[in-house]
């Protein structure tokens, strides 16, 4: 089974409503360690949230997928958080990579910040259903 993480990197990396905001700062699994010291300005980090359906029929699972939205300060994380959600909205049987992915819905937004850093971001969790293509 593709990577979902993955393909919506690849997805996110090439729509121009998220990459105007956070450059190329689009991550898995966690922010990168070399990436705190220009904290905090926007990025956005994707990581499994557990939940795996996958299904016998076909070559489909059903993923859910925690987004958190980094800004250098609240109101810029909400306008991250925002063109996360309109980007989400709109996968529709979209091919990312060698990944089929279809966005099934969507939680949030969760104000968040890290107590260390006073960091603020928003957190959502994504339902995403995903296969292997051969295009």
């Amino acid at each position: 089974m593709q990577d979902v993480v993955g393909a919506l990197i690849t997805h996110f990396k090439a729509e121009s409503a998220i990459t105007d905001l956070v450059s190329t700062r689009i991550w898995g699994g966690q922010l990168p360690v070399s990436e705190a010291e220009n904290m905090p300005r926007k990025n956005v980090v994707m990581a499994h949230a557990g939940g795996f359906e996958e299904f016998r029929s076909a070559p489909i699972a059903r993923v859910r997928v925690d987004i958190f939205s980094y800004g250098e300060g609240y109101l810029e994380a909400v306008g991250v958080d925002g063109a996360v959600a309109d980007v989400l909205r709109a996968i529709h049987r979209t091919i990312a990579g060698t990944t089929l992915l279809h966005s099934a819905g969507y939680g949030g937004p969760i104000r968040m910040n890290i107590p260390e850093s006073g960091w603020e971001y928003i957190m959502r969790s994504a339902t995403i259903v995903m296969g292997e293509t051969t295009l």
